[in-house]
């Protein structure tokens, strides 16, 4: 029979998993307006009068004969003169890297600081990914990473207290959702309070599982 750890280490995964289902279907509704948007706005081009005139000096400088030779021709003239202009070859931007969120709750003080200087370490080593820890630490509150980004939430039986009736779950899922939208999260990960990582662990190709 699973103890209170493992039920509570559940109800947590299950909470960040429906938080990241929040986040893939809001950016999955954001590009479906985004795309009717798109169509909207071209529906309204093609009706407007710039567009139709448009088409009319396409068609005569395609077709100058039956079109009219005069302005086909002086618009065929203009274009032959007219050098391209020198192509600038720009270096394309870096990518931002990743973040991933690390879901931290339960911890003890001194094992989440070491979490949070692992995750540091980490990337200090090899930064390809931003780290966003969701702690419910009082001590780390407030508390600034470089590098690291750390989201308080009170701890569940402080939500009870004062929020009573009101699951801590479904606030831990709205959370992540947020997070995983505002910093485009690749994934997100639930830290075992038996066993958090080491930073040898976070440095190994398999230390991280991202959901």
């Amino acid at each position: 029979m699973p103890d209170t750890d493992d039920l509570a280490l559940a109800r947590w995964e299950v909470a960040t998993l429906t938080g990241r289902l929040r986040c893939v279907e809001a950016e999955r509704d954001a590009a479906v307006r985004d795309r009717d948007h798109t169509h909207d706005l071209v529906r309204a081009l093609r009706r407007s009068r710039s567009y139709r005139i448009g088409r009319v000096l396409v068609d005569l400088a395609t077709d100058p004969v039956r079109n009219g030779p005069t302005i086909a021709g002086r618009a065929a003239r203009r274009l032959r003169r007219r050098r391209p202009p020198p192509v600038v070859r720009r270096k394309p931007p870096a990518a931002p890297v990743p973040a991933r969120v690390y879901v931290a709750v339960g911890l003890s003080r001194p094992a989440s600081h070491d979490l949070v200087r692992a995750l540091r370490q980490r990337i200090l080593v090899d930064a390809d990914h931003l780290p966003v820890v969701v702690t419910d630490q009082p001590s780390l509150r407030g508390l600034q990473v470089p590098g690291v980004v750390l989201e308080y939430l009170p701890d569940p039986q402080t939500w009870a207290r004062h929020h009573p009736g009101s699951g801590w779950e479904s606030l831990l899922a709205g959370r992540i959702a947020h997070l995983c939208r505002d910093y485009r999260a690749a994934g997100a990960l639930v830290v075992d309070p038996r066993d958090p990582p080491t930073l040898a662990r976070l440095l190994a190709p398999t230390a991280v599982t991202t959901r």
